[in-house]
């Protein structure tokens, strides 16, 4: 059993109740300031990432498992709690900072929405941005399934009405399209649960669960609920309607956190669950990651609207996270946890610039960029700097959550002979490098080339608000580069004595 630590008081429970208490502040003060509605929100989470971080430090300093003292045992749908071991402790992070940081690029981006709509509210906004933003980070700090299942519906109203009343395009269309599919894929996800009578991630006491059933038919429900969430090829059609149409801000949370959440839940309960037929199904998850990657990166290549190429990557990037998941050995697993990380900060700069655009420029149309670079020097750093995470280059954390996801697939793929590992890593690598094609692509139709329509008009001054909190962004994914062994040693050394099976 792994050393447990029960926190002296319920700081976890805090950690969430805090910008849920802060939403609602915003949404009671309808008179209240820009500046206002934007110091509750982002405060809310500069105070939640105080009270996270020196759990997180005990957490993966001592590599024990934190439980908060605020629990109960229901007796049927087990233990519902909040707890931190090193996974829950890197997605905590991430939704922690890019929460914080997105909410103060809010501030100018919102205001140039609502003068583009002719009215807005961002006590409505800050109101809705809180409530999702912290049923993400109670969902990934939950140590039973049915409590993640009640703070992941927690996100779904509240983005479901961010896109609706703050997006582009035919807004209610796309808002009905994402909540039903989503709405769809978690209620599969919980009678997949009911199916196989398990509950509980992590109880108290008494230690993971793990390997409680064989029922391919729970199986089925789990794994089909959960990439829906993931938006894996062939399930993902929800996702370039939502993340391109939805609010930028909303963007840069939908794209790099909530997707990802869906591979999380596919480690705890899909993996957990059920090692056995996660083993039996790895060719099939494995091909299906692979073609994720391939399949989101072409489109991303067809692609003329920065948004939606933008959400078409992210499809590529799920991929990756199953990709780690499929093969289920340590190194596989730890680099998808740590590849959310690479997504989280990626992601949200490169919506992020996107929303650059679109202040900046007017226009999200790739075909009126070109030569931007001298004219916007920062907002080219930074998406070169975006580009690079997710294309797993140095010096961004983006090339450790590579590595281990390439070590794992060398560990995996070696078990079936020299041909079958050739011909398997010809596939993968050539996933890999797509990647790197549309990225470097993209980043030189909008900052080399011949000047696009726009370029006389080019100007940073617009944007420097939203550039200020991104360059924020950019730090971070220099920094976790530097100290990642602070993150995967303990990561793997957890995963590798409860998750892995190989």
């Amino acid at each position: 059993m792994v050393q447990e630590y029960v926190l002296g008081s319920p700081i976890l429970w805090a950690s969430v109740l805090t910008p849920i208490a802060a939403g609602l502040v915003n949404a009671s003060a309808r008179r209240g300031s820009k500046a206002f509605h934007t110091s509750v929100a982002a405060g809310s989470w500069a105070v939640t990432l105080a009270l996270l971080l020196p759990v997180l430090h005990k957490v993966l300093g001592e590599k024990v498992v934190a439980i908060d003292p605020w629990y109960v045992d229901t007796g049927s749908f087990g233990t519902l709690g909040l707890f931190m071991d090193p996974v829950s402790a890197i997605m905590a992070l991430s939704v922690a900072l890019v929460s914080l940081i997105v909410a103060a690029y809010s501030a100018p981006y919102m205001e140039h929405r609502f003068e583009e709509m002719g009215s807005g509210s961002f006590s409505t906004y800050f109101f809705l941005y809180q409530l999702f933003t912290a049923g993400m980070l109670g969902s990934v700090l939950a140590s039973n399934a049915i409590l993640f299942y009640l703070f992941l519906e927690l996100t779904l109203i509240p983005s479901a009405l961010l896109i609706v009343l703050y997006g582009y395009g035919d807004r209610f269309r796309v808002g009905l399209i994402y909540l039903i599919w989503t709405h769809v894929g978690a209620v599969l996800f919980v009678i997949g649960l009911f199916v196989a009578n398990v509950f509980d991630f992590y109880v108290p006491g008494h230690g993971y669960v793990v390997g409680v059933s064989h029922s391919w038919a729970a199986f089925l429900l789990v794994l089909i609920g959960a990439s829906v969430k993931m938006a894996m090829g062939g399930l993902h059609l929800w996702l370039p309607y939502a993340h391109a149409e939805a609010p930028t801000p909303i963007s840069a949370l939908l794209s790099p956190l909530l997707i990802g959440i869906g591979g999380y839940v596919l480690l705890r309960a899909g993996i957990g669950f059920f090692p056995d037929l996660w083993r039996a199904a790895t060719p099939f998850l494995f091909l299906w990651a692979v073609a994720t990657m391939l399949y989101g990166g072409f489109l991303v290549l067809a692609q003329r609207d920065i948004k939606r190429l933008f959400a078409y990557s992210s499809i590529s990037q799920m991929g990756y996270l199953m990709l780690g998941l499929s093969i289920a050995n340590t190194e596989g697993e730890a680099g998808a946890i740590l590849h959310y990380l690479t997504h989280a900060l990626g992601k949200a700069i490169l919506f992020g610039v996107a929303g650059v655009f679109i202040v900046a420029l007017g226009t999200r149309d790739l075909k009126k960029m070109g030569g931007l670079l001298g004219k916007m020097p920062y907002t080219g750093a930074l998406a070169l700097t975006g580009f690079m995470l997710i294309s797993g280059l140095p010096p961004t954390m983006g090339m450790w959550s590579e590595v281990y996801l390439v070590f794992g697939f060398s560990k995996w793929a070696m078990s079936y002979g020299l041909w079958s590992f050739v011909c398997l890593t010809i596939l993968v690598m050539a996933a890999m490098t797509l990647t790197v094609i549309y990225s470097f692509t993209t980043f030189k139709r909008v900052f080399y080339g011949p000047p696009g329509p726009l370029y006389d008009d080019a100007s940073e001054k617009p944007a420097r608000g939203l550039i200020a909190s991104l360059l924020v962004l950019l730090v971070l994914a220099i920094v976790f580069f530097i100290f990642m062994g602070w993150l995967a040693d303990p990561l793997a050394q957890g995963l590798g004595s409860t998750y892995a099976l190989r």
